[in-house]
């Protein structure tokens, strides 16, 4: 993993993930923070109550220092009525 500045980031510098989410892949204007990325993190997190259509979601990483990976490539998920 790397950090924007294009520094890496040690397992041990992880601080939490955060996920963004949206209908549009251009606005993600969703926000979902998952603490305790350094130790036992859970690996996946269930977005409840979103509406029929499709969603886009990206995944970045926060360090300790407050540094953010750059955001993961984005991926979709159709919820259907």
């Amino acid at each position: 993993m790397t950090r924007v500045n294009g520094e890496s980031i040690a397992m041990g510098e992880l601080d939490r993930y955060v996920i963004r989410y949206g209908q549009d892949a251009n606005d993600l204007s969703g926000e979902i923070t998952v603490d305790g990325a350094s130790g036992e993190a859970e690996m996946s997190y269930v977005v409840d109550n979103l509406d029929a259509g499709t969603w886009y979601f990206t995944i970045q990483v926060q360090d300790t220092a407050g540094l953010l990976s750059e955001p993961s490539e984005p991926v979709s998920k159709t919820i259907q009525s």
